[in-house]
């Protein structure tokens, strides 16, 4: 019945608690109701109670220094019964398992793949080599990184609720933050590649885009990479926020801003100077989009259609050759009939590495830019598990 602790209680000046209440719901109101006149910490650090218990756990140490306890096994005292390898081994296994049956969230992810690649492929269909047809496969791959910002969202609501479960098991010593941390990272990535290659099966086929095979890898690898990218950027996000509320919140302000100084909405050259100058080079979004266009366009002739070659008239009896020959040679582009005597047809672009310079982009950087990726992947994911170890799940 408690008298012992509700005799403390009374003794240091609460009230006396009456035959037929509750101990729990008194011990309750009197230690946890707000503007208590007593300070209850300060009278347990001045008790009697309070220096008992100190010596009584002065004897246990004492009895095991002599018993030998000082020279057992290393880790006789960890806090943890199995080292953290072990640990992680288990909870990865058992992240893996809560993934497979949580398939509310594996079918979301696969719609929001599927019907993206669908959506945006109906929209640039079968694409040609035609001077617009370029700048709509630069659009269509500017969707690819867009649509990164659904993934981040779609992965806060998980993190948050498996960050949940680990506050209430962490307090059992069950195991560690590291374990966690990893697991709750790594145990998205079989799923998203699931999910990420039926979108590139559908999306690449269905623009158009270039049929080589080392481009079709090149761009299914980067894509899959990209995934990994907005699934960490979403876990981070979720790290330091207390709920969805807030993270949905927080999302969309760096998916936003690091989408729209990414260079293809706005080229490098053309951009304010307080963008280009720092946040264009720190926009994932940017070595992505490099990395995609420049593979696509690399070495791919361009054919300019008739209503988007310009028309200049060159001088009386010479041809176009004779006039602009020269200068076609050392310029970017093509003239469309160069024996003409009148209306000289021009193409600004021949390759579509010269449409891709426009940006201050080169076919080049593809690999360096795949290797950064991996910079900002590992960047998000030492975040994220720095903050399963500073933020308090279960904060009163």
């Amino acid at each position: 019945d408690a008298r012992t602790l509700i005799a403390y209680f009374e003794r240091n000046g609460a009230p006396k608690c009456p035959p037929t209440a509750n101990p729990a719901e008194y011990i309750l109101d009197v230690a946890g109701k707000p503007g208590a006149r007593v300070d209850w910490p300060r009278v347990w650090r001045e008790s009697n109670e309070r220096q008992a218990v100190l010596a009584e756990i002065a004897r246990i140490n004492a009895l095991k220094h002599r018993a030998g306890a000082d020279r057992a096994e290393p880790g006789a005292d960890r806090t943890y019964a199995r080292s953290v390898a072990y640990q992680t081994r288990l909870v990865f296994a058992r992240m893996l398992l809560m993934q497979w049956r949580n398939t509310e969230y594996q079918l979301t992810r696969i719609a929001l793949q599927v019907i993206c690649a669908v959506v945006v492929g109906l929209a640039y269909l079968r694409l040609g080599d035609g001077l617009a047809d370029m700048s709509n496969k630069m659009m269509a791959l500017f969707f690819v990184a867009v649509l990164g910002i659904l993934a981040t969202n779609n992965v806060m609501p998980q993190y948050l609720r498996d960050r949940r479960v680990y506050g209430r098991e962490s307090s059992t010593n069950q195991y560690g933050w590291q374990a966690f941390g990893l697991s709750v990272v790594f145990a998205e990535w079989p799923f998203a590649v699931l999910a990420n290659t039926l979108f590139v099966v559908i999306l690449y086929w269905m623009v158009g885009l270039n049929p080589a095979s080392d481009r079709v890898g090149y761009f299914y690898i980067v894509y899959i990479v990209f995934g990994f990218f907005s699934l960490s950027l979403g876990q981070m996000i979720a790290s330091f926020s207390a709920n969805e509320f807030i993270a949905a919140l927080i999302a969309p302000i760096p998916g936003a801003l690091l989408t729209l100084v990414a260079g293809a909405t706005t080229p490098y050259p053309s951009m304010p100077k307080f963008f280009s100058s720092w946040l264009y080079w720190l926009s994932p979004h940017r070595y992505l989009l490099e990395g995609l266009i420049a593979n696509d366009l690399h070495g791919a002739r361009v054919h300019c259609n008739p209503d988007e070659l310009y028309t200049f008239e060159p001088p009386a009896n010479s041809t176009c050759r004779d006039y602009a020959g020269d200068w076609v040679k050392s310029a970017i582009g093509y003239i469309d009939n160069l024996d003409a005597t009148s209306a000289c047809k021009y193409c600004p672009y021949s390759v579509g590495d010269e449409f891709v310079s426009t940006f201050s982009w080169s076919y080049d950087n593809r690999w360096r830019n795949f290797g950064i990726l991996f910079a900002f992947i590992a960047f998000n994911i030492i975040f994220t598990i720095a903050m399963v170890r500073i933020y308090k799940v279960n904060k009163r």
